[in-house]
């Protein structure tokens, strides 16, 4: 039978997985259902390592963990269709567990990064987990590949090297540590040992883990992840235009630069743009999504708008009838400006980020109506809050003055300070800023560019090319260091015309630009990112504005789903009903406490089986237990010096040196002790190199090399006496 796996590897394996899935944050909302992807997980593995004690087949173990993994997900994922829990693996029950997890797939297409969880999405992520681990178990363990098992535990945290995303550095280093173990742990023992140096390895995953904390730090965000090549998704591949909260528009404004992603009609006015996020964190290198604790209120008729709107029933308003095409967001895009929106639907108001937010619907295919003055700010106003301001109204968080330690806070200071000098209202500031940041001489925009170091900004003020990300930013940043409230804002341009009164909004128009405070206006747009993207200003921050033009060869009948003429205004039909993947809000099946303790028992156990089992193959038991090596190294340490081999040769080397060392001395070894050297050479070299191992019993191989020493001490004696055993 074939040799006996390295079995402890493979709960290394198991832990170098489940920590893979803190590299997706960037595309997954990490909560509670990792304890039930970690559950499944965990029954999966103790049924492997069992399997693999009491047997020595290669693919056995991994099938009955894909079993023991899939009986243990039937009564967490597996609904019928009068949503009843299923808990036998019935025929029926499979079916459910597998419409779950089609569901998964569905939810996870259909819906914007990082997907919050949902239970079908957990079967989803919790198979391909399972799947990852039995596979890369397979090849460590069965096959002692543990080096191309690592090339498929690094899929999981390829979305934050693609999009340059933080991770967890504890999860990272934590699974390279397995893996590195894990390869110390199923290599082939050298000819002097009788398992591989686990001291030695460990060792030298120590030494390789302190080299990965030197690095990780600066590496993950920061100093050098620029560098690494990022990938936009070929435009075939998924036409949904998604802004990410790691501001990947890049994307959007490249290989989806032609994607239709709203469009609409109005009367009355045109915004200069549609927002969908307000993000007030950035730590030096990204933005985030802040969590906030702010009640949200049911999207009313209005006016939505963080201030008091005086006059709103008076003032001349712009009617907006929209369209939202592919575009799975969460957030409805709105002009930023008061407005009033008309939709049906689950949508709720958040003051405080001034956005309007689905409960488990998505902007995706939505129709509604926005009444909005699109003149709201007005350069007189602006002026006018200086008063205000001077009086110390303002928000009342600090996180919008806020400056990230890893911002060289007083060169951006010094710099701002230089800019602005003369300037003495708030406005003037903001004009300013946004004036230098626009100079063409200065500044050259540039989709290619990656963030590059801890530092962004200054970066940025250093090479001085960009995309909207960096100007953004950077306006931001030093409006902070001025003392001037601050946020990003993330959404669309306004689109292109495509008849008198009708526009389209396409992947390129994705956008993000700098929101200042100001009391009594609140959150006004300022524009620092050059023409070629941006356009014009808003009119209350340049004299000039212009009108965009159509796409070339784009007329509203092309634009997919849009009939010109026909009403959109709310149909009621939200992209996700209750019982789709989508709309469903609940949360993932927990774990009852039972099974966590079923399972601290069966672990227990094991390893107790585990350890007991393998003491029995330890010294104590005598060189004969002690398998090939040592039975090869006992032989070579038996015969005199002459025909002791060194340890560097092969086997069938170490063979041929015994034989002409016997030859060099008296005839030779007899047909028998050749033999017996031959097939020990062949076993060992078996044990060593081949697939299978080596069959051969270990009573066997000792048997062999006792009969090679009895015959050289035989003929040893014999010629001492000046005879020999053959005549």
């Amino acid at each position: 039978m074939a040799a006996r796996s390295p079995w402890l590897a493979t709960p290394l394996v198991a832990v170098a997985t489940f920590l893979g899935v803190f590299g997706l944050g960037v595309m997954i909302e990490l909560g509670s259902w990792l304890r039930t992807v970690a559950f499944v997980l965990a029954v999966a593995t103790l049924t492997v390592v069992v399997t693999r004690l009491l047997s020595r087949s290669r693919a056995l173990p991994t099938l009955t963990g894909a079993i023991a993994a899939i009986l243990t997900m039937v009564p967490l994922f597996a609904v019928s269709e009068d949503g009843q829990s299923r808990t036998l693996p019935t025929p029926g029950a499979l079916r459910d567990l597998g419409s779950a997890i089609r569901a998964g797939v569905d939810y996870a297409s259909a819906t914007v990064a990082p997907a919050a969880p949902d239970p079908s999405f957990t079967a989803l992520v919790a198979v391909c987990v399972v799947g990852l681990f039995l596979v890369a178990e397979h090849l460590a363990v069965s096959w002692r590949a543990a080096a191309t098992a690592g090339l498929l535990l690094l899929i999981p945290w390829l979305p934050a090297v693609i999009f340059q995303h933080r991770v967890s550095t504890t999860a990272l280093i934590g699974a390279i540590a397995a893996w590195l173990v894990t390869i110390a742990l199923t290599r082939r023992p050298s000819a002097v040992e009788r398992r591989p140096a686990i001291g030695g390895a460990v060792a030298a995953t120590t030494a390789a883990l302190a080299g990965v904390l030197l690095v990780a730090p600066t590496a993950l965000g920061g100093l050098g992840w620029g560098m690494i090549p990022r990938i936009d998704a070929p435009a075939g591949l998924d036409t949904a235009t998604r802004l990410n909260l790691a501001l990947d528009l890049r994307t959007s404004l490249t290989a989806n630069s032609t994607t239709p992603v709203m469009v609409y009609s109005t009367t009355g006015g045109r915004p200069d743009a549609f927002r969908l996020y307000s993000l007030t964190d950035f730590d030096g290198v990204q933005w985030s999504r802040e969590a906030t604790d702010t009640p949200v209120e049911p999207a009313s008729a209005g006016p939505l708008w963080p201030e008091p709107v005086d006059g709103w029933d008076d003032r001349e308003r712009a009617r907006i009838e929209m369209q939202v095409l592919d575009l799975p967001e969460r957030n409805l895009p709105l002009p930023p400006t008061p407005r009033s929106v008309e939709i049906d639907g689950q949508w709720f108001y958040d003051a405080e980020r001034d956005e309007v937010v689905g409960d488990g619907v998505t902007a995706r295919d939505m129709r509604y109506s926005i009444v909005t003055d699109t003149e709201f700010h007005q350069q007189e106003d602006l002026e006018a809050a200086q008063s205000a301001i001077a009086e110390g109204g303002g928000p009342a968080d600090p996180r919008y003055l806020a400056i990230s330690p890893a911002i060289d806070s007083t060169r951006v200071l010094d710099l701002a300070q230089e800019v602005t000098e003369g300037a003495t209202t708030r406005y003037d500031v903001a004009l300013a800023l946004q004036s230098f940041l626009r100079d063409s001489s200065e500044f050259t925009y540039d989709t290619s560019v990656s963030p590059t170091g801890g530092d962004a900004v200054s970066t940025f003020l250093d090479d001085r090319e960009g995309y909207c990300v960096q100007f953004a930013t950077t306006m931001v940043v030093m409006a902070r260091a001025l003392d001037v409230p601050a946020r990003m804002a993330v959404g669309f341009l306004s689109g292109s015309v495509t008849d008198s009164d009708t526009y389209v909004v396409q992947g390129g128009d994705a956008h993000a630009w700098p929101e200042l405070w100001f009391p009594g206006e609140g959150w006004v747009r300022f524009e620092p990112t050059p023409a070629i993207q941006s356009g014009v200003p808003p009119a209350y921050a340049d004299p000039y504005s212009g009108n965009a033009t159509a796409p070339e060869g784009l007329t509203p009948g092309e634009i997919p789903g849009f009939v010109p003429g026909e009403p959109v205004a709310p149909d009621g039909q939200t992209p996700t009903d209750p019982g789709s993947p989508g709309g469903s809000s609940s949360a993932d099946p927990a774990v009852p406490a039972w099974a966590w303790v079923a399972i601290g028992i069966a672990a227990a156990l094991t390893m107790a089986v585990a350890l007991w089992w393998w003491g029995r193959r330890g010294p104590g038991r005598g060189s004969r237990r002690r398998g090939h090596e040592a039975a090869w190294e006992s032989l070579r340490r038996r015969l005199p010096e002459p025909m002791r081999w060194q340890a560097s040769l092969t086997p069938h080397e170490a063979a041929e040196h015994v034989a002409s060392a016997m030859r060099a001395t008296g005839p030779g070894l007899t047909g028998g002790a050749t033999e017996a050297m031959t097939r020990l050479a062949h076993s060992v070299a078996d044990h060593r190199y081949a697939p299978a191992g080596s069959d051969v019993d270990v009573e066997r191989l000792h048997e062999w090399a006792d009969a090679v020493v009895a015959e050289v001490e035989a003929e040893t004696s014999a010629r001492d006496k000046g005879t020999s055993v053959r005549t």
